[in-house]
């Protein structure tokens, strides 16, 4: 599960490294109508030690850079984009020092304040405190029955509001008490719990993922792979499958965590959801992949986070993929245009177009 990240630190500087530009998406006509989601570019990350396993991102507006963490190390990998976002520079891994726990399986990160927060071990519900340096603060109290996942499938996907208030955190598919793994004809039910950094409140909410893919295997997967906070209750939640001979699915779903009254899904109450981006819909011009997929552009993407709002009232989206160590797997950003109304600093849609 894995994702790209931002500086370090103070934040401060941005850290060298190689820069790796995008091939694939040629600039677009800035006079042409925009379309509801745009492939503004595809990055191609090197293969190296700190592009692999990336599970969760975190996006910096103050230095354009992606904090990813890694889920066999305790790292955080800062990526500086550029002022267009069509080249990215990776720098020097942030390292979670202090910590009183050996294991280690990072799938999440959010920042709020002063403080990064990381799932530091899915299976366990376990997410830590860090300052913005590296350094180990405190564990953060999770609902016990997180620690009653399914093997792998817990807790995956992390938030923080925009304001500071709160921090959301989602389990990847059904816990057992709460029904099955996704199937064809229905999606997996996973908890989106909200939770108060200053105080004591948390509320919990079902959420279901869509079906598995009509055209793959029965022996699929589907959930949720991470979450991006809008405001103190708008979510957007990246949902992930993948299903043998057929390829992986990717989806981005918007969702009020405030929202009453809720839908009556199959057993249980859950979240209303619209669909944001359907990744396996997007043109892949010159993309080519040799794993079978639906479209090339996708991949086992398991970051998401919220980029500037342009000023054609769009926002840009930060998608990232983990390679999990396979030579058939890549390491991936898409950046996307998506009309949304988060709160965020406006910035040029044209300068997205212009000449690198």
């Amino acid at each position: 599960m894995n994702a790209w990240v931002c500086a370090r630190s103070s934040l401060l500087a941005v850290l060298l490294g190689c820069a790796h530009r995008s091939p694939v998406v040629p600039p677009v006509d800035a006079s042409a109508p925009t379309p509801p989601v745009e492939l503004v570019a595809l990055i191609e990350l090197p293969r190296s030690d700190a592009t692999e396993g990336l599970s969760g991102t975190q996006f910096d507006p103050s230095t354009r850079t992606l904090l990813a963490v890694q889920d066999k190390a305790p790292r955080v990998v800062p990526l500086q984009a550029s002022s267009d976002y069509r080249s990215w520079t990776i720098g020097t891994p942030i390292e979670l020092r202090g910590r009183a726990e050996s294991a280690w399986d990072g799938e999440a990160i959010a920042r709020a304040g002063d403080e990064l927060f990381v799932v530091a071990a899915e299976s366990h519900a376990r997410i830590e405190r860090f300052t913005l340096a590296g350094v180990y603060r405190a564990l953060l109290p999770v609902p016990e029955h997180f620690a009653h996942a399914r093997t792998n499938k817990g807790l995956e996907a992390l938030a923080a509001s925009p304001s500071g208030k709160y921090l959301f955190f989602a389990n990847e598919a059904a816990l057992e008490s709460d029904g099955a793994l996704a199937t064809r004809d229905v999606g997996t039910c996973v908890r989106i719990g909200r939770r108060e950094l200053r105080g004591e409140r948390y509320e919990e909410r079902f959420y279901r993922s869509d079906p598995l893919a009509p055209a793959g295997s029965d022996d699929g997967e589907m959930g949720v792979s991470d979450l991006a906070a809008l405001s103190d209750h708008e979510l957007l939640v990246l949902e992930r499958g993948y299903q043998p001979g057929y390829g992986n699915t990717a989806r981005i779903f918007h969702t009020d965590f405030a929202d009453l009254p809720v839908r009556i899904d199959t057993e249980r109450p859950t979240l209303y959801k619209t669909l944001l981006a359907d990744l396996g819909a997007l043109a892949a011009p010159g993309i080519s992949h040799p794993a079978p997929q639906p479209n090339p552009v996708l991949e086992n993407y398991e970051a998401l986070s919220i980029g500037p709002r342009l000023s054609d009232d769009r926002t840009l989206l930060f998608v990232t993929s983990d390679d999990n160590a396979r030579a058939e797997q890549r390491a991936r950003i898409l950046v996307l245009a998506v009309r949304i109304h988060p709160a965020a600093r406006v910035v040029p849609a044209a300068a997205l177009h212009a000449d690198p």
